[in-house]
């Protein structure tokens, strides 16, 4: 609607205060072919929104309507009638022959592209002929961007007759230049009662439809103007608001071929926003980048190719340019194009993400990680003892025994007591609780600071509970203190690469120490795992092929290795075997139901989905409690099979009923509201969790903020995500949405030191986005 965004008039270029001259100067002066420059007082076409501001819409503010009454051809003396009923105060005037001659040479002038002096003309007609002048001066005025002034000569023109729908138009425009939208609307409602004095006029079809556009009946008004006559002086306005009218309704594509028919205005600008908004960057880029020519609307140009750039992944480029604009101007970002941080619908939009799932969005290489986190074993000082202790079946699958530990420690009792307190928390992590496990695991390490194994284990738990800063450090603690623990060393490079770490020296040093330990067991695979990390899948290929091994890293990573390089028969093959191992584990059971995964046929997907996840003996509280990736996994095969909903209530159920391990249910509730669009009560149970529950880690602050985004609480998020990113100060996820969340609140300076320590990269947020406001 009109009202719900300023008008822009855009206009020939004046020359200075001086260029207005006497009419027989005009008359004898020589006629220079000028080039008509095109001068956006501002471009509301919105890259992500809604298209506004009519740059050239009231174009016939530079064409004298007189001259086109009851007149179709140029070739036509037009005739100029008085105004008909209002008393004139007398003034001295030129004869209507002179005046005649001086509007036929304007008009040629104007045909010729010599619109400067075209105007120059009209101004001094209408400084010299008031009789004539009050619509014309106001035109002048428009020119010149004194809208006030030029308000008050459309008021005396539309007392004076003048014109009058068309002067109400001007009046208009100028009123909502000027902020005025009740007297906008006024205005406009005047216009159109006195149309029909336009009838006449070949133009009438045109004034129609400028006014359904200003009253918002958007689809009227395209419809005026497909049924239009030609007229070859309008062509390019009436294309033009074609273009308006199609972008406010979503039709970009017809909007672009619009644009595309005006061949009078320099449309880079629009038409570099118009495909931004339907998702073409580089081709927006490139509209983008000519219409820098223009000078005036110079930085209302950067800001735009500064979003276009957060959404491509430049976003040092982004915040450069973001920095060049606030330092002319601060208020200028926010002013122009304030945006709104979101959540990526790709993510949560149940429709979309149904639509866009395929085997490569469950296979993100950081899933991979996280997949091999969670089949890795626990390192122990004797297993016999462990299993002793845990009496649990399976669990000899997720245990690896030390065979060379601390000389100390198998000289005392230490080892004993140690081993002990390990296979307690170990014991407390295969019973999924992995919090809790985590936390003895530190207390025990604190203890023994100085010993491979615990700092392994603990890393280990870290990594599966999402937390991969801390992950790392404990990694690579874990493999200076024995760098014959090679998976250590292995997993330090995995979670340097997750969190965007330099790691050369460390993926040389692992290497040359696999290479020179001929007795190392799945060295092989760990070499494997490295090429991975280093993007060279075709390493995998040699390594599948001769893998011989039988314990769950080296089956599960089969499995995926398989996927990657194309040999699903290989994939599938292990995923049975892992299977035939784990048989209720729940995230074997996930890898092997998406590899079934028919986009072709999701009711009978989500049949067996629902058949087997609900109805057989798989331990739901791994969903609960246990690694990250299993919240991750599940609820993105519920997602795809239309049963979010259906485990949602059944959590809730579970919450009601049990006393045991409360949080965990809380999170795993929380965790799925996000994706049910049920984001106030994530933002509730997150705020509880944090507060009365102590779960301060980093991937739990984080997933608050997704939570507090998603209800609507900035404020909240980027609390959350400060707290986050001290404790994981290289997540990308983190800094991203903090940027965006401060270029929200206006806290530009604070959203361009988020975007360029982001650097120029590849990245591209799983969970968050941006829109334009309207």
């Amino acid at each position: 609607m009109a009202d719900e965004q300023k008008e822009e008039v855009v206009i020939l270029e004046k020359d200075d205060e001086n260029s207005i001259v006497p009419l027989e100067e005009l008359e004898t002066k020589e006629e220079p072919v000028v080039e008509q420059k095109v001068q956006n007082k501002k471009n509301n076409f919105l890259m992500f929104g809604l298209i506004g501001g009519g740059a050239f819409i009231l174009f016939l503010i530079l064409i004298l309507v007189l001259l086109f009454k009851n007149n179709g051809s140029s070739d036509k003396t037009p005739k100029l009638e008085p105004p008909k009923t209002v008393k004139q105060t007398e003034i001295k005037t030129f004869s209507p022959s002179k005046i005649d001659d001086m509007l036929k040479k304007a008009n040629k002038l104007y045909e010729s592209g010599n619109k400067f002096e075209a105007l120059k003309i009209y101004e001094n007609v209408a400084i010299y002929n008031e009789a004539l002048s009050n619509y014309n001066l106001g035109v002048s005025q428009m020119n010149q961007y004194k809208f006030k002034d030029a308000l008050e000569s459309f008021k005396k023109a539309i007392t004076n007759q003048e014109n009058t729908s068309v002067s109400a138009l001007n009046a208009a425009v100028c009123a909502l230049e000027l902020n005025e939208i009740q007297l906008f609307k006024y205005y406009i409602d005047i216009a159109n009662a006195f149309l029909a004095g336009e009838s006449d006029s070949s133009l009438y079809a045109y004034y129609n439809a400028i006014i359904n556009y200003y009253k918002g009946y958007y689809i009227e008004a395209l419809n005026i103007l497909e049924n239009a006559p030609t007229n070859k002086y309008y062509e390019n306005q009436k294309n033009y608001l074609r273009a308006k009218i199609l972008s406010y309704l979503y039709l970009d594509s017809d909007s672009i071929k619009a644009l595309n028919k005006v061949d009078s205005y320099d449309v880079n600008l629009p038409l570099g926003l118009l495909e931004a908004r339907s998702g073409n960057y580089e081709i927006a880029k490139k509209y983008l980048n000519k219409a820098l020519v223009d000078e005036k609307n110079a930085n209302l140009t950067k800001l735009a190719i500064a979003l276009i750039n957060l959404k491509t992944g430049e976003f040092a480029q982004a915040g450069m340019a973001l920095k060049d604009i606030n330092e002319k101007n601060e208020t200028f970002a926010s002013s122009k194009y304030p945006i709104k941080a979101a959540l990526n619908p790709e993510l949560f939009d149940l429709n979309i993400a149904q639509n866009s799932f395929d085997l490569e969005t469950f296979f993100s290489i950081n899933n991979i990680y996280e997949m091999l986190f969670y089949f890795a074993p626990y390192k122990v000082f004797d297993a016999k003892q462990t299993m002793d202790y845990i009496r649990k079946g399976g669990i000899s699958l997720f245990l690896d025994e030390n065979n060379e530990a601390d000389e100390y420690l198998k000289a005392s009792r230490t080892l004993s007591k140690a081993n002990l307190n390990l296979s307690k928390a170990i014991a407390v992590a295969l019973d999924y609780n992995l919090r809790e496990a985590n936390s003895q695991l530190l207390n025990i390490t604190k203890l023994y600071t100085n010993h491979s194994i615990l700092h392994y284990n603990l890393a280990l738990t870290y990594a599966q509970l999402g937390n991969f800063s801390e992950s790392y450090k404990h990694f690579i603690t874990s493999y200076h203190l024995d760098p014959k623990n090679h998976l250590s060393g292995v997993f330090a490079i995995v979670t340097s690469t997750m969190i965007n770490k330099e790691n050369k020296k460390l993926i040389a040093e692992v290497i040359e120490n696999l290479d020179q330990d001929g007795a190392a067991e799945d060295r092989d695979m760990y070499h494997a795992i490295i090429q991975l990390t280093l993007g060279n899948k075709g390493a995998l290929l040699n390594w599948l092929e001769n893998d011989k091994s039988k314990n769950v890293l080296n089956i599960a990573f089969g499995s995926i290795a398989g996927y990657l390089i194309g040999k699903n028969d290989t994939s599938d093959k292990k995923t049975e075997q892992l299977k035939t191992m784990l048989p209720n584990d729940i995230l074997v059971n996930i890898l092997n139901f998406t590899s079934k995964f028919d986009k072709n046929n999701i009711k009978e997907y989500a049949k067996d989905i629902q058949y087997n996840f609900f109805n057989n003996k798989l331990n739901k509280e791994s969903l609960y409690g246990g690694a990250n990736i299993i919240r991750v996994s599940f609820t993105k095969l519920l997602q795809i099979s239309g049963l979010l909903n259906v485990q949602r209530d059944r959590i809730k159920k579970d919450l009601e009923l049990t006393n045991d391990n409360h949080q965990n249910i809380m999170q795993t509730l929380a965790y799925l509201d996000l994706f049910t669009n049920n984001y106030e009560e994530a933002y509730t149970i997150y705020n509880d969790l944090i507060d009365n529950y102590n779960m301060r880690d980093s991937n739990s602050l984080f997933l608050a903020s997704v939570a507090s985004i998603g209800a609507n609480h900035p404020e909240s998020a980027i609390g959350y995500l400060r707290l986050s990113k001290i404790i994981d100060p290289t997540s990308k996820e983190s800094i991203f949405a903090l940027g965006l969340l401060y270029q929200e609140v206006g806290n530009i300076d604070a959203a361009i030191t988020q975007y360029i320590s982001l650097g120029d990269s590849d990245f591209k947020s799983e969970f968050f986005t941006f829109n334009l406001v309207d």
